[in-house]
């Protein structure tokens, strides 16, 4: 009797593992492009990214951080790569920074009018000191899932002053031309990372008009726009949204009293076998029903009782 050959027997997760290993990865890493409008330096910018960066890379991440941030005199675009974890701890520790800042700004100027004599401070002052944001909007681009090749070895940060663009855009127009311009956008964040990646020494300072690394910049105009786009999420909403299952409210527990007014009275009666279906509840309806049969039987029966 011929013995059948040893088969190969893989199941998916050794597929999945042996693909890891080939790409260098312990999980599935995920790549962000977010835009946003800041108030600060573009030095003290950089700092505060690379503060969050450090932090995550520092503890325990199955993928590190890393990736391009190109940093405006008031605008910036962050490419991140890193599993989907690191990724949304970066953005958690990033607006936990922006906390701490306001509340050491608004301390500041607390003690600023403390020095200047001034015994009152307004509830209108109030709200408008906590409404400082180093991030005055951010928006979450795209996000590419299940990536198989990351485009950085480490992350880094670079400035540039970005071209006119020419032309006008339309704020208020339909969902295909701001999708258009976001195509657009991405394009050019594309090829950053493509110059990025060939050239580690790479630098937008200095440049002419002319040349063609200018053209890969997103304009400041064209940043603005897809800021103001309704269609794009906010990067707030998607942070908080991570791992977050809000609670399914089912419409029962949002009428009360119950519908039944609505509800064919005989469906509650109708029963295919006594067997496997338990004895159907009586409703409110029908006990006042028989309620109202029982005083009306009672007072036939005391009206004949009279005439007798």
């Amino acid at each position: 009797m011929a013995l059948l050959p040893d088969l190969d027997v893989r199941n998916v997760l050794n597929v999945v593992e042996e693909n890891f290993e080939r790409l260098g990865l312990k999980a599935y890493a995920i790549r962000m492009i977010y835009t946003g409008e800041h108030v600060l330096d573009k030095d003290e910018m950089i700092k505060l990214f690379q503060a969050t960066i450090n932090s995550v890379n520092s503890s325990y991440s199955d993928v590190n951080v890393r990736g391009l941030l190109l940093v405006y005199d008031s605008y910036f675009v962050h490419v991140v790569e890193g599993s989907e974890d690191t990724v949304h701890t970066h953005l958690r520790f990033l607006f936990e920074h922006e906390s701490k800042w306001i509340k050491e700004k608004f301390k500041e100027d607390e003690i600023g009018e403390a020095d200047e004599g001034v015994a009152e401070i307004l509830d209108e002052q109030l709200t408008q000191k906590c409404k400082k944001k180093i991030f005055k909007r951010a928006k979450l681009l795209t996000v590419y899932h299940s990536i198989q090749t990351l485009l950085f070895d480490d992350w880094r940060a670079l400035t540039a002053r970005p071209p006119s663009l020419i032309g006008a855009l339309d704020a208020h127009g339909s969902m295909s031309e701001q999708m258009e311009q976001l195509r657009i956008c991405l394009d050019k964040i594309k090829r950053i990372c493509a110059y990025a990646k060939g050239n580690t020494n790479l630098s937008f300072e200095g440049l002419s008009a002319v040349d063609p690394k200018m053209e890969a910049l997103p304009e400041v105009a064209l940043i603005d726009y897809l800021l103001q786009s309704q269609y794009i999420l906010d990067l707030r909403y998607v942070s908080h949204l991570h791992r977050r299952v809000d609670d399914y409210a089912f419409y029962f527990e949002n009428v009360w009293p119950l519908p039944t007014h609505f509800t064919p009275k005989h469906l509650y009666k109708l029963k295919v076998d006594d067997s496997f279906v338990e004895p159907l509840p009586v409703m409110p309806w029908e006990l006042v029903k028989k309620e109202a049969e029982e005083e009306e039987r009672e007072d036939r029966q005391s009206v004949s009782s009279s005439s007798d």
